[in-house]
Protein backbone atom coordinates (compact mmCIF):
# COMPACT_ATOMS: atom_id res chain seq x y z
CA UNK A 1 0.00 0.00 0.00
CA UNK A 2 1.15 3.53 -0.76
CA UNK A 3 1.36 6.17 1.94
CA UNK A 4 -1.54 8.20 0.54
CA UNK A 5 -3.78 5.11 0.48
CA UNK A 6 -2.98 4.34 4.12
CA UNK A 7 -3.64 7.94 5.18
CA UNK A 8 -6.92 8.08 3.26
CA UNK A 9 -8.12 4.85 4.86
CA UNK A 10 -7.21 5.89 8.39
CA UNK A 11 -8.65 9.40 7.95
CA UNK A 12 -11.94 8.03 6.63
CA UNK A 13 -12.07 5.65 9.60
CA UNK A 14 -12.05 8.70 11.89
CA UNK A 15 -14.21 11.08 9.85
CA UNK A 16 -16.71 8.56 8.39
CA UNK A 17 -17.48 11.17 5.76
CA UNK A 18 -15.86 11.51 2.33
CA UNK A 19 -16.18 15.30 2.20
CA UNK A 20 -14.58 15.86 5.62
CA UNK A 21 -11.86 13.36 4.81
CA UNK A 22 -11.10 15.17 1.55
CA UNK A 23 -10.89 18.51 3.36
CA UNK A 24 -8.60 17.04 6.02
CA UNK A 25 -6.27 15.52 3.41
CA UNK A 26 -6.57 18.59 1.16
CA UNK A 27 -7.67 16.57 -1.85
CA UNK A 28 -10.98 16.22 -3.70
CA UNK A 29 -13.73 13.80 -2.52
CA UNK A 30 -13.30 11.96 -5.83
CA UNK A 31 -9.63 11.38 -4.99
CA UNK A 32 -10.58 9.94 -1.58
CA UNK A 33 -13.05 7.58 -3.27
CA UNK A 34 -10.35 6.50 -5.71
CA UNK A 35 -7.84 5.79 -2.94
CA UNK A 36 -10.33 3.80 -0.85
CA UNK A 37 -11.36 1.75 -3.87
CA UNK A 38 -7.70 0.87 -4.49
CA UNK A 39 -7.33 -0.32 -0.89
CA UNK A 40 -10.52 -2.38 -1.10
CA UNK A 41 -9.33 -3.97 -4.34
CA UNK A 42 -6.05 -4.85 -2.64
CA UNK A 43 -7.81 -6.35 0.39
CA UNK A 44 -10.42 -8.07 -1.78
CA UNK A 45 -13.49 -7.00 0.18
CA UNK A 46 -15.37 -3.82 1.22
CA UNK A 47 -13.91 -1.94 4.18
CA UNK A 48 -16.78 0.58 4.40
CA UNK A 49 -20.52 0.49 3.88
CA UNK A 50 -22.03 3.53 2.15
CA UNK A 51 -25.56 4.18 3.41
CA UNK A 52 -28.00 7.07 3.20
CA UNK A 53 -26.92 8.01 6.72
CA UNK A 54 -23.22 8.12 5.94
CA UNK A 55 -20.26 5.77 6.05
CA UNK A 56 -19.65 2.91 8.49
CA UNK A 57 -16.80 0.45 8.81
CA UNK A 58 -17.39 -3.19 7.95
CA UNK A 59 -16.16 -5.82 10.37
CA UNK A 60 -13.12 -6.33 8.14
CA UNK A 61 -12.58 -2.56 8.03
CA UNK A 62 -12.58 -2.34 11.84
CA UNK A 63 -10.05 -5.14 12.10
CA UNK A 64 -7.86 -3.63 9.40
CA UNK A 65 -7.89 -0.27 11.18
CA UNK A 66 -6.97 -1.91 14.47
CA UNK A 67 -4.00 -3.66 12.86
CA UNK A 68 -2.83 -0.84 10.58
CA UNK A 69 -3.25 2.25 12.78
CA UNK A 70 -0.59 1.54 15.45
CA UNK A 71 1.92 0.38 12.84
CA UNK A 72 1.45 3.55 10.81
CA UNK A 73 1.80 5.75 13.91
CA UNK A 74 4.99 3.93 14.90
CA UNK A 75 6.55 4.41 11.48
CA UNK A 76 5.68 8.12 11.44
CA UNK A 77 7.13 8.67 14.89
CA UNK A 78 10.30 6.76 14.04
CA UNK A 79 10.84 8.91 10.96
CA UNK A 80 10.27 12.12 12.94
CA UNK A 81 12.78 11.09 15.62
CA UNK A 82 15.38 10.03 13.07
CA UNK A 83 15.08 13.21 11.04
CA UNK A 84 15.20 15.48 14.08
CA UNK A 85 18.10 13.69 15.78
CA UNK A 86 20.16 12.66 12.79
CA UNK A 87 20.18 16.00 10.99
CA UNK A 88 20.47 18.28 14.00
CA UNK A 89 17.82 20.68 12.76
CA UNK A 90 17.68 23.95 14.66
CA UNK A 91 17.65 27.72 14.35
CA UNK A 92 15.17 30.05 12.66
CA UNK A 93 13.68 29.50 9.22
CA UNK A 94 12.53 32.76 7.59
CA UNK A 95 9.49 32.42 5.34
CA UNK A 96 8.11 34.63 2.58
CA UNK A 97 5.04 34.27 0.39
CA UNK A 98 3.08 35.68 -2.52
CA UNK A 99 -0.67 35.50 -1.86
CA UNK A 100 -2.50 35.41 1.47
CA UNK A 101 -3.54 31.76 1.21
CA UNK A 102 0.09 30.80 0.59
CA UNK A 103 1.02 32.72 3.73
CA UNK A 104 -1.67 30.99 5.79
CA UNK A 105 -0.52 27.62 4.54
CA UNK A 106 3.09 28.41 5.47
CA UNK A 107 1.99 29.22 9.02
CA UNK A 108 0.32 25.80 9.32
CA UNK A 109 3.39 24.07 7.90
CA UNK A 110 5.58 26.07 10.27
CA UNK A 111 3.65 24.85 13.30
CA UNK A 112 4.12 21.24 12.25
CA UNK A 113 7.79 21.86 11.52
CA UNK A 114 8.32 23.31 15.00
CA UNK A 115 6.43 20.42 16.61
CA UNK A 116 8.78 17.94 14.96
CA UNK A 117 11.97 19.91 15.59
CA UNK A 118 11.94 21.42 19.05
CA UNK A 119 15.19 23.34 18.48
CA UNK A 120 13.86 25.03 15.34
CA UNK A 121 11.52 27.99 14.82
CA UNK A 122 9.83 29.60 11.83
CA UNK A 123 9.03 33.25 11.21
CA UNK A 124 6.63 34.49 8.53
CA UNK A 125 8.52 37.57 7.51
CA UNK A 126 7.10 39.23 4.39
CA UNK A 127 4.94 39.13 1.27
CA UNK A 128 6.64 39.44 -2.10
CA UNK A 129 5.57 42.01 -4.68
CA UNK A 130 4.25 40.84 -8.04
CA UNK A 131 6.82 43.02 -9.81
CA UNK A 132 9.72 40.95 -8.40
CA UNK A 133 8.37 38.00 -6.48
CA UNK A 134 11.78 36.32 -6.09
CA UNK A 135 13.65 39.40 -4.88
CA UNK A 136 13.46 38.48 -1.15
CA UNK A 137 15.30 35.21 -1.93
CA UNK A 138 17.94 36.89 -4.06
CA UNK A 139 18.54 39.49 -1.34
CA UNK A 140 18.73 36.69 1.28
CA UNK A 141 15.95 38.25 3.32
CA UNK A 142 14.11 34.91 3.53
CA UNK A 143 15.14 31.27 3.38
CA UNK A 144 12.01 29.95 1.68
CA UNK A 145 9.24 31.53 -0.34
CA UNK A 146 5.88 30.12 -1.42
CA UNK A 147 5.30 31.73 -4.79
CA UNK A 148 3.59 31.29 -8.14
CA UNK A 149 4.93 29.03 -10.84
CA UNK A 150 6.62 28.86 -13.23
CA UNK A 151 10.08 29.65 -11.85
CA UNK A 152 13.01 29.22 -14.23
CA UNK A 153 16.28 30.13 -12.53
CA UNK A 154 19.26 27.75 -12.24
CA UNK A 155 20.28 29.34 -8.94
CA UNK A 156 16.93 28.48 -7.34
CA UNK A 157 15.41 25.15 -6.28
CA UNK A 158 11.71 24.57 -6.91
CA UNK A 159 10.31 22.32 -4.18
CA UNK A 160 6.88 20.77 -3.59
CA UNK A 161 3.68 22.37 -4.85
CA UNK A 162 1.69 23.84 -1.93
CA UNK A 163 -1.33 25.42 -3.67
CA UNK A 164 -3.41 24.99 -6.83
CA UNK A 165 -6.01 27.52 -7.92
CA UNK A 166 -7.83 28.82 -11.01
CA UNK A 167 -7.26 32.16 -12.66
CA UNK A 168 -10.06 34.72 -12.64
CA UNK A 169 -10.64 37.93 -14.60
CA UNK A 170 -10.66 41.20 -12.65
CA UNK A 171 -12.57 44.15 -14.11
CA UNK A 172 -14.48 47.31 -13.15
CA UNK A 173 -17.99 46.52 -11.90
CA UNK A 174 -19.57 48.39 -14.84
CA UNK A 175 -17.37 46.72 -17.46
CA UNK A 176 -19.16 44.91 -20.36
CA UNK A 177 -17.57 41.59 -19.29
CA UNK A 178 -19.13 41.94 -15.83
CA UNK A 179 -22.52 41.10 -17.34
CA UNK A 180 -21.28 37.62 -18.21
CA UNK A 181 -20.96 34.58 -15.94
CA UNK A 182 -17.54 33.72 -17.36
CA UNK A 183 -14.71 35.09 -19.48
CA UNK A 184 -12.06 33.69 -21.84
CA UNK A 185 -8.48 34.46 -22.86
CA UNK A 186 -9.87 35.68 -26.18
CA UNK A 187 -11.51 38.60 -24.33
CA UNK A 188 -8.11 40.05 -23.46
CA UNK A 189 -7.53 41.16 -27.04
CA UNK A 190 -10.50 43.52 -26.87
CA UNK A 191 -9.48 45.54 -23.81
CA UNK A 192 -6.60 47.27 -22.06
CA UNK A 193 -4.76 44.68 -19.95
CA UNK A 194 -2.77 44.94 -16.70
CA UNK A 195 0.26 42.70 -16.09
CA UNK A 196 3.08 42.49 -13.58
CA UNK A 197 6.19 44.52 -14.34
CA UNK A 198 8.39 41.47 -13.64
CA UNK A 199 11.25 40.87 -16.05
CA UNK A 200 10.65 37.10 -16.21
CA UNK A 201 9.05 36.61 -19.62
CA UNK A 202 8.13 32.95 -19.00
CA UNK A 203 6.32 33.91 -15.79
CA UNK A 204 4.38 36.79 -17.37
CA UNK A 205 3.50 34.84 -20.51
CA UNK A 206 1.96 32.09 -18.39
CA UNK A 207 -0.62 34.48 -16.94
CA UNK A 208 -1.08 36.78 -19.94
CA UNK A 209 -0.06 35.16 -23.24
CA UNK A 210 1.09 37.39 -26.05
CA UNK A 211 -1.71 36.16 -28.31
CA UNK A 212 -5.20 34.73 -27.88
CA UNK A 213 -6.07 31.18 -28.98
CA UNK A 214 -7.29 32.61 -32.31
CA UNK A 215 -3.99 34.45 -32.85
CA UNK A 216 -5.00 38.02 -31.96
CA UNK A 217 -2.41 40.13 -30.17
CA UNK A 218 -2.93 40.91 -26.48
CA UNK A 219 -1.59 44.38 -25.74
CA UNK A 220 -0.18 44.78 -22.25
CA UNK A 221 -1.02 48.39 -21.63
CA UNK A 222 -0.30 48.71 -17.88
CA UNK A 223 2.73 47.29 -16.03
CA UNK A 224 2.51 47.34 -12.21
CA UNK A 225 4.92 46.48 -9.42
CA UNK A 226 2.26 45.74 -6.80
CA UNK A 227 -1.14 44.13 -6.61
CA UNK A 228 -2.68 47.24 -5.07
CA UNK A 229 -1.52 49.37 -8.02
CA UNK A 230 -3.40 47.01 -10.30
CA UNK A 231 -6.48 47.20 -8.08
CA UNK A 232 -6.41 51.00 -8.25
CA UNK A 233 -6.27 50.93 -12.04
CA UNK A 234 -9.19 48.51 -12.25
CA UNK A 235 -11.34 50.51 -9.81
CA UNK A 236 -10.80 53.58 -11.97
CA UNK A 237 -11.83 51.74 -15.14
CA UNK A 238 -8.42 51.83 -16.79
CA UNK A 239 -8.02 48.13 -17.58
CA UNK A 240 -8.81 44.48 -16.84
CA UNK A 241 -6.50 41.59 -16.09
CA UNK A 242 -6.15 37.94 -15.03
CA UNK A 243 -5.82 37.46 -11.28
CA UNK A 244 -5.24 34.40 -9.10
CA UNK A 245 -8.10 33.26 -6.90
CA UNK A 246 -6.38 34.05 -3.59
CA UNK A 247 -5.70 37.65 -4.70
CA UNK A 248 -9.37 38.07 -5.62
CA UNK A 249 -10.67 36.39 -2.47
CA UNK A 250 -8.77 38.75 -0.17
CA UNK A 251 -9.18 41.88 -2.32
CA UNK A 252 -12.93 42.38 -2.73
CA UNK A 253 -13.13 46.10 -3.29
CA UNK A 254 -16.09 48.30 -4.17
CA UNK A 255 -16.02 48.83 -7.91
CA UNK A 256 -14.23 45.56 -8.81
CA UNK A 257 -15.89 42.45 -10.24
CA UNK A 258 -14.31 39.01 -10.69
CA UNK A 259 -15.40 36.36 -13.18
CA UNK A 260 -14.11 32.84 -13.95
CA UNK A 261 -11.50 32.71 -16.72
CA UNK A 262 -12.57 29.33 -18.02
CA UNK A 263 -9.84 28.49 -20.52
CA UNK A 264 -6.89 29.68 -18.42
CA UNK A 265 -4.37 27.18 -16.98
CA UNK A 266 -4.45 26.15 -13.33
CA UNK A 267 -1.95 28.14 -11.29
CA UNK A 268 0.40 26.32 -8.94
CA UNK A 269 2.39 27.76 -6.05
CA UNK A 270 5.48 25.96 -4.78
CA UNK A 271 8.21 26.34 -2.21
CA UNK A 272 11.34 27.91 -3.68
CA UNK A 273 14.76 28.43 -2.13
CA UNK A 274 18.29 29.40 -3.13
CA UNK A 275 20.37 26.37 -4.11
CA UNK A 276 23.51 27.76 -2.47
CA UNK A 277 21.67 28.31 0.83
CA UNK A 278 19.95 24.90 1.04
CA UNK A 279 20.32 23.18 4.41
CA UNK A 280 18.77 20.42 6.52
CA UNK A 281 16.08 22.73 7.93
CA UNK A 282 14.90 23.76 4.46
CA UNK A 283 14.82 20.14 3.32
CA UNK A 284 12.88 19.09 6.42
CA UNK A 285 10.34 21.88 5.91
CA UNK A 286 9.94 20.89 2.26
CA UNK A 287 9.35 17.25 3.25
CA UNK A 288 6.50 18.30 5.51
CA UNK A 289 4.96 20.33 2.67
CA UNK A 290 5.27 17.32 0.39
CA UNK A 291 3.64 15.06 2.98
CA UNK A 292 0.73 17.46 3.41
CA UNK A 293 0.28 17.82 -0.34
CA UNK A 294 -1.04 20.87 -2.19
CA UNK A 295 -4.20 22.73 -1.22
CA UNK A 296 -6.80 23.02 -3.97
CA UNK A 297 -8.14 26.53 -3.45
CA UNK A 298 -11.77 27.08 -4.43
CA UNK A 299 -13.67 30.36 -4.29
CA UNK A 300 -16.74 31.23 -6.32
CA UNK A 301 -16.62 34.84 -7.54
CA UNK A 302 -20.25 34.64 -8.65
CA UNK A 303 -21.35 33.88 -5.09
CA UNK A 304 -19.25 36.66 -3.57
CA UNK A 305 -21.05 39.95 -3.08
CA UNK A 306 -18.55 42.76 -2.52
CA UNK A 307 -19.93 46.19 -1.59
CA UNK A 308 -20.75 48.38 -4.57
CA UNK A 309 -18.98 51.66 -5.16
CA UNK A 310 -20.90 54.71 -4.07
Amino acid sequence: MERQEIEAFLALCEELHFGRTAKRLRVSPARVTQLIQKVERLVGAPLFERTSRGVVLTELGRQFRQDLGPAHDAVQEAVRRAVGSGRGIGGELRLGFLGTENGRHLVALGREFEARHEDATTRLLLESEIGDHLRPLREHRVDLVATLMPVDDPELVVGPVVMREPLLMAMPENHPLAARDQTRIEDLADHAVIVSSAQEDTWIDFFVPRRTPSGREIVRTHLVDTLQAGMALIVNGAAIGPIITQFAKYNQHPGITYRPLVDAPTVESALVWTAAKENSAIRAFARIAEERGPVDLEWDPLAAQPPRAS
